[in-house]
C-alpha cells in the first residue's frame, strides 16, 4: 500500500510546489495531483515546465515520491450529451500528459441523483459513459476508480435517486465488467452508505483502485450525516480501520491509501497541523495493522545526527 497524500480529501489548497513539500515532509510516498491544472499550464507553456515540480519530486531514495497516486476527473456524469462529449474529448490530452508522468489511476464519483430519467434507464446511461471514459484512460494504461457520495444532504434535490450506498456501487462496478474499472473505497462513505467489513472483504485487491480513510464524527447520526461530519480516521469507531487495513493487505491491495477529513473539523489550524495529524492517524493505523511504517525524513536526519555525534573521534 502507498501512504498517499490527497490534498482534496483533506480540503487543503496551495501551489503545486507547496503541496509537494507537505507530502515529502510528512513521509507520504505518493500523492494525488491536479492534472487539469498541469494540462492548462502545459498548453500555456510546455509540458516540461508544467510538470517540473512533480518530476523533481519523483524518484528513489528518502524524501522522494515513489509515484503519483492518481487524479480526480472533472467530468460531470449527469451532463447533457454534448457537454459530456466535450469533457470526454479533454481526456485525450489529459491522459497523455498523465501517462508521461507514470500516473496509472484516475477517480470519478457517480451521481447520487438525477432529474434526467428513472434508475434503470439512468444505470445504462452511466454504464455506457463510464465505459467510454475507461476506454480513453485504458489506452494510456490508466485505471478508473469509481466511487459514490453517501452524503444525505443535496444542494439541489433531484427527482430520482441513483448511487447512494455501498450495495449500489458494487452492483454498478460489477455491471461495467471492465478490467480497467474498479472501486474507490472511501470508509466514511462506506459507513454512511450502509457498508460493512464483510462487503469489503469480498472485493479483490486488484479491483480496488484507491482507498480513502476517514471516520464519522462521534456526535453524528449516520442517517443525517453530511461531509462536514468526516473526521480524520480513528483506529476503531463505526468501522475498525485497523481491520480494514489488514483486510486490504490480505486482499493484495497495493494502491494509494489516503487520510480524509472535512476541513470544517479543523478550522483555525494551519495546513501543516492538519497534515501532521493526518500523517499520525494513518501511521498509527498502519502500525497497529502490523505493516511497516517508514520513518519521516526529519526523523532520519535526527537519527543520522545522533549517530554522527556518538561516533568515536579518529
Amino acid at each position: 500500500m502507498l501512504k498517499n497524500f490527497s490534498p482534496k480529501a483533506l480540503g487543503i489548497n496551495g501551489r503545486q510546489s507547496e503541496l509537494i513539500e507537505l507530502a515529502l515532509t510528512y513521509g507520504f510516498v505518493s500523492m494525488d495531483v491536479d492534472m487539469y491544472e498541469m494540462l492548462r499550464r502545459a498548453q500555456r507553456s510546455t509540458a516540461e515546465d508544467a510538470t517540473k515540480f512533480v518530476r523533481a519530486a519523483l524518484g528513489e531514495g528518502t524524501g522522494r515520491l515513489e509515484q503519483i497516486g492518481g487524479f480526480p476527473l472533472e467530468v460531470d456524469l449527469d451532463a447533457e450529451d454534448a457537454a459530456f462529449t466535450s469533457q470526454l474529448g479533454t481526456l485525450h490530452p489529459l491522459s497523455e500528459l498523465a501517462e508521461s508522468l507514470g500516473v496509472t489511476r484516475a477517480y470519478v464519483n457517480l451521481p447520487a441523483s438525477t432529474d434526467r430519467m428513472p434508475y434503470h434507464e439512468y444505470f445504462e446511461l452511466q454504464r455506457g459513459r463510464i465505459a467510454q471514459i475507461a476506454d480513453v484512460l485504458a489506452s494510456r494504461n490508466i485505471k478508473l476508480g469509481v466511487g459514490f457520495d453517501a452524503t444525505t444532504d443535496q444542494a439541489e434535490p433531484k427527482q430520482f435517486d441513483f448511487i447512494r450506498n455501498v450495495e449500489g456501487l458494487i452492483a454498478f462496478v460489477n455491471a461495467v465488467a471492465s478490467d480497467s474499472v474498479g472501486f474507490i473505497v472511501d470508509t466514511w462513505d462506506w459507513v454512511v452508505g450502509g457498508g460493512a467489513l464483510d462487503q469489503l472483504s469480498e472485493l479483490p485487491g486488484d479491483k480496488i483502485v484507491a482507498v480513502r480513510i476517514g471516520s464519522l464524527a462521534d456526535d453524528a447520526d449516520p442517517a443525517k450525516a453530511t461531509r462536514k461530519d468526516c473526521v480524520l480516521p480513528t483506529q476503531e469507531g463505526s468501522l475498525n480501520h485497523v481491520n480494514v487495513v489488514k483486510q486490504l493487505a490480505a486482499a493484495g491491495f497495493e494502491g494509494p491509501i489516503s487520510p480524509a477529513a472535512s476541513p470544517s473539523q479543523y478550522k483555525g489550524q494551519t495546513r501543516e497541523n492538519t497534515v501532521t495529524q493526518a500523517q499520525e492517524a494513518i501511521d498509527g493505523i498502519t502500525n497497529a495493522a502490523g505493516l511497516e511504517v517508514k520513518p519521516l525524513p526529519m526523523e532520519l536526519i535526527e537519527e543520522d545526527a545522533m549517530n554522527e555525534s556518538a561516533a568515536p573521534m579518529s
